[in-house]
């Protein structure tokens, strides 16, 4: 699958001696290449009726349809950006409370214990998304779109590594949608912690974040150790940055889909043009080129 939009980096096309064709978003002077006019298709998409309750919060008729528009830009980048059938899950439901505290009682008293130390919660058996109202109301916003996220991947992609999982979430809290569609805007905290920790020598090898099996990366996110979330987040917006990247991820997500289990960092030579090494080339380039600024879908 190849995903673009006018302005975004050209995709070249060859056909090497035994007759196998590649793609790439590098020109290549070495082979006789030519450039893939992609058009996208006009969407199909129908939104969701999604219902929100507030619990002692008084929403604005504005920021309900902030809510339902994030839902629904979250479901349609699944469908169209992903290439799942969001027809086939059920749609989340969104129950806002007014504090924290009564997000915490919330939680105890339907045994979601481990959840008290969060922004916002999804429930499977529920397909309920739970969040408090915090003093930034965007930020709320922003959770649920995370949510909704993890709603997907649970219910889609089960098998989907801790990494990709979080870090599909972290960046959809920076979906947004304006008359030329669907668009990320970085996520400006996740970019603070994985330049800090570029400085200062301590950001995980790629290799290595690949490699690390979910419940590793999980128990290093409880201990609050490293700038996993961080890093995991970053990485997905670096992926989504080019065509053939969002490929990569595409790839990626459909083969843990099927119920493979391997871990992912066996996987990028099958997937990524240039394999493992190219691909950690590629992230170091971009995390010393700043990375980029908004990325249109």
């Amino acid at each position: 699958m190849i995903v673009a939009t006018p302005g975004s980096a050209k995709i070249y096309k060859w056909v090497d001696e035994n007759g196998k064709v590649h793609f790439s978003d590098r020109q290549d002077h070495r082979v006789e290449q030519e450039v893939v006019n992609v058009r996208p298709t006009a969407s199909d998409w129908t939104r969701f009726d999604i219902k929100v309750e507030a619990v002692d919060v008084e929403l604005s008729d504005e920021e309900n349809q902030n809510i339902v528009d994030g839902v629904n830009n979250v479901y349609e980048f699944f469908d169209r950006v992903m290439s799942f059938d969001m027809y086939r899950t059920v749609p989340v439901n969104i129950l806002i409370l007014k504090d924290y505290t009564v997000y915490r009682n919330y939680l105890v008293s339907n045994d979601r214990g481990l959840g008290v130390a969060s922004y916002g919660l999804y429930i499977p058996a529920e397909h309920q998304i739970v969040v408090y109202m915090q003093e930034d109301r965007s930020l709320t916003f922003r959770t649920i779109k995370h949510e909704v996220s993890h709603a997907v991947v649970d219910t889609i992609v089960p098998y989907a590594p801790a990494w990709l999982n979080e870090g599909l979430a972290e960046q959809m809290e920076m979906l947004e949608r304006d008359e030329s569609g669907l668009y990320f805007e970085p996520h400006p905290v996740n970019r603070w912690v994985v330049a800090q920790a570029l400085d200062q020598d301590r950001l995980t090898d790629i290799d290595q974040l690949l490699k690390l099996p979910s419940n590793e990366w999980r128990h290093s996110e409880i201990q609050g150790r490293g700038s996993l979330r961080a890093q995991s987040g970053e990485f997905v917006f670096f992926l989504l940055s080019k065509p053939t990247r969002r490929n990569f991820l595409v790839r990626l997500m459909h083969n843990f889909n099927r119920g493979d289990r391997t871990l992912s960092y066996y996987l990028v030579d099958d997937n990524y043009l240039g394999g493992l090494t190219m691909l950690g080339s590629d992230w170091r380039r971009w995390l010393h080129a700043q990375g980029e600024g908004l990325i249109r879908l």
